[in-house]
């Protein structure tokens, strides 16, 4: 194989000439090129930065092509590699900017294929949406830079960026609540947050508390949207509006709903009350005025997903469960839905006047809670004058046979679709590449403008990423699952595909998104940092995780025996590549190893304490120290791997389980000193643990 066969994404026509012959390259140099903008300028600063003797030209020109979408001519260019030169021919700054990609992704150092290469995109909208969650909260600017990079490559030209989002309490007793861009007309709203872990480089905590977001701070979303629309990719932020919105009903409990007796609930809002709207204009104006106006952006997303009551939004009654839709005397004759309707209206006219083309809104509570995306909401919203510029932004991440609770959707509003590439960056990394496939699949059969999948920016991603390009690039390939794998192997790991190739299959089936067969998310601590009705909170994580392991020991024995195989099996060929990309893998794999070996370790600990060698003090902690030390290890790859605002939180949910095993430890060899066997069992863990550990959960 050579590049022109693994390219990703793959192009619509590519043609080799003179058989399988090559051309010679030192690198490039570009020999001739029209006048044009920043894109183009990118484009030449792509060949430039391979540099060598081989001549490579831009020429405008009108490319004999069909689209379905007019629009996608933009991106469209052809490529022809020649002895002598490489030509690169487009309509628009786009096409020769992807012609460039191509290019650079084709030379291996040393030669290129003789080819001939006509391409252009299936969906006009390609892109992700970065959530405005833990550990994106503190990306730098150079960060995403380099994340924007990353994804031009792949041709994707769309980043919805979260500014706004709030969730329920799980760290430090505090609402997860993340604002990214300061807002002059309301300096009250701010998102600080701690960050507070193990660092095996530092061999210390790291403990920094009331640190706000580094684009809130540094306010710098223009130049962020400057530098990815020179890579062809346009910014749209995601400011919630009305569920997952718990700062400003709390901060401004005048807004929010009212119960019967018209007292504020401090949730929600009441859609009936003109202040809430000047309070949400003032900001929607601000973020189009300073950030999207300036720079020609006319596009925003303004979320209303999931807006009900959910446990842990109140942190004065973790445990209640309070209504966001208001029940005031102007708003008590309306139902759900009509409230949902007037506050979309009234939100969705007003970003229309302000230049707005297209407003993005989440489809759940319209199609799932309110089964109301029928003709009659379309006519409505033509009513209103507000049909041209809504897009249902079609959200699901499960298997294809139960998207959208097994409904069938439909394609009456301009829609994008929505599949999960990959967003828990802080717990162990899993692939849901089949949803992708499913939503690809809805996307072309109902004409949607695109695919944008949720997501948050992490290289262990890497493969989702490359699967969703090359889907919404070519929606042809859409079948061709295994030729898939294969390009992705030859594209990361060139010298070695087949090798590569079986240890990618051992990882997909490793990480698999199916929890009935993937039980090591189950165990993360992330999911204990919710709030239970049936718990006490703090939830006591460790102790409830190997109840339910040793509820089904020998079947939980099997199954980490099983993933410690296929992962050190990995591990053993990304150890010996070396290369950035296969230590991203390596770090995943080693996480699937390591929490497996600690949970098989720990859990027999606990059955088998005080019998055979678990009834040898000195074998016990023989053993908890080798698991100490291999999970320091794991952590220190992980921070030399991962993003490091991405790391913080990651690092947060491993110290807790370091400093578990710890704590054992200490407990352990503290009371064996007069040479007996202390009391120890899962019914004594409460008395092993330390105040560190009691401060991260």
């Amino acid at each position: 194989m050579d590049a022109l066969d693994y390219l990703l994404p793959e192009p619509k026509r590519a043609v080799r000439k003179d058989g399988s012959g090559y051309v010679e390259a030192d690198g490039f140099k570009v020999a001739g090129r029209p006048e044009g903008g920043k894109l183009l300028s990118s484009a030449v600063d792509l060949i430039n930065g391979t540099s060598g003797s081989y001549p490579v030209v831009f020429i405008p020109d009108t490319l004999e092509i069909e689209t379905p979408v007019p629009s996608l001519r933009a991106e469209a260019y052809s490529l022809e590699i020649a002895r002598d030169r490489a030509c690169i021919r487009a309509e628009c700054e786009a096409g020769f900017y992807y012609g460039a990609v191509t290019l650079k992704k084709l030379f291996d150092g040393k030669k290129l294929p003789l080819c001939e290469i006509v391409d252009w995109p299936d969906l006009a909208d390609r892109g992700l949406m970065l959530e405005n969650r833990y550990g994106s909260d503190f990306m730098t600017l150079d960060d995403y830079k380099k994340a924007v990079d990353w994804l031009a490559g792949m041709k994707f030209n769309q980043l919805t960026v979260g500014v706004y989002g709030c969730w329920c309490v799980q760290y430090d007793m505090r609402l997860s609540e993340f604002l990214y861009v300061p807002l002059r007309s309301h300096p009250e709203l701010r998102t600080p947050r701690d960050i507070r872990y193990w660092s095996p480089a530092k061999q210390e905590y790291i403990e920094r508390e009331n640190v706000l977001p580094t684009m809130f701070r540094e306010d710098y979303l223009c130049e962020l949207i400057d530098y990815a629309a020179a890579r062809n990719i346009k910014i749209k932020p995601l400011f919630n509006s009305f569920g997952h919105n718990t700062l400003i009903p709390r901060l401004h409990p005048e807004l929010s709903a009212k119960d019967e007796n018209g007292r504020p609930t401090k949730h929600g809002f009441c859609v009936s009350d003109e202040a809430v709207y000047d309070f949400m204009f003032s900001i929607y104006d601000e973020i189009i005025d300073r950030y999207l106006a300036p720079n020609g952006l006319d596009s925003i997303e303004i979320g209303l997903d999931e807006v009900y009551a959910w446990y842990g939004e109140d942190l004065d009654d973790i445990y209640g469960k309070f209504e966001p839709y208001c029940r005031c005397e102007k708003c008590r004759g309306m139902d759900r839905k009509e409230l949902m309707l007037k506050f979309i209206v009234r939100v969705v006219k007003h970003l229309k006047q302000k230049g707005m083309k297209s407003v993005y809104i989440y489809h759940d509570m319209l199609f799932e809670q309110f089964d109301i995306v029928n003709e009659e909401l379309v006519e409505l919203f033509k009513k209103e004058d507000i049909y041209d510029v809504v897009v249902l932004d079609w959200w699901c991440y499960t298997k294809e046979e139960d998207l959208f609770q097994k409904r069938e959707i439909n394609g009456l509003f301009r829609s994008i679709a929505k599949p999960f590439t990959g967003y828990y960056h802080w717990v162990i990394p899993m692939e849901y590449n089949c949803n992708i496939k499913a939503l690809a699949k809805l996307a072309k059969k109902h004409g949607f403008e695109g695919i944008e999948a949720y997501s948050s920016f992490e290289y262990c991603f890497d493969r989702p990423f490359a699967y969703e390009s090359q889907l919404a690039w070519n929606t042809g390939t859409i079948e061709e699952d295994e030729a898939f794998r294969e390009k992705y192997a030859a594209s990361r790991f060139p010298e070695d595909p087949e090798v590569a190739k079986n240890a990618l299959d051992i990882m997909e089936d490793l990480t698999t998104n199916d929890t009935k067969v993937n039980r090591m998310n189950g165990l993360e601590y992330y999911w204990y940092t919710y709030v239970s009705p049936d718990e006490p909170y703090p939830r006591k994580f460790h102790e409830a995780i190997y109840r339910k392991i040793l509820g089904d020991y020998e079947s939980y024995t099997d199954y980490f025996d099983e993933v410690i195989e296929k992962a050190r099996t990995a591990k053993a060929f990304f150890d010996r590549y070396g290369s950035d990309i296969a230590n991203v893998w390596y770090a995943t794999a080693d996480h699937y190893e390591t929490y497996a070996v600690n949970y098989k370790s720990i859990s027999a600990l606990f059955k088998n304490y005080g019998e055979g060698d678990y009834g040898d003090i000195e074998k016990v902690l023989d053993m908890l120290a080798a698991r100490i030390e291999e999970f320091e290890g794991f952590m220190a790859n992980v921070e030399e791997t991962r993003i490091e605002a991405n790391s913080f939180v990651y690092m947060r949910n491993h110290s807790i389980t370091l400093q578990f095993l710890c704590d054992i430890y200490n407990y352990l060899e503290e009371n064996s000193r007069d040479g007996g066997l202390p009391e120890f069992g899962l019914d004594k863990i409460e008395d092993c643990l330390s105040e560190r550990y009691r401060d991260l959960r």
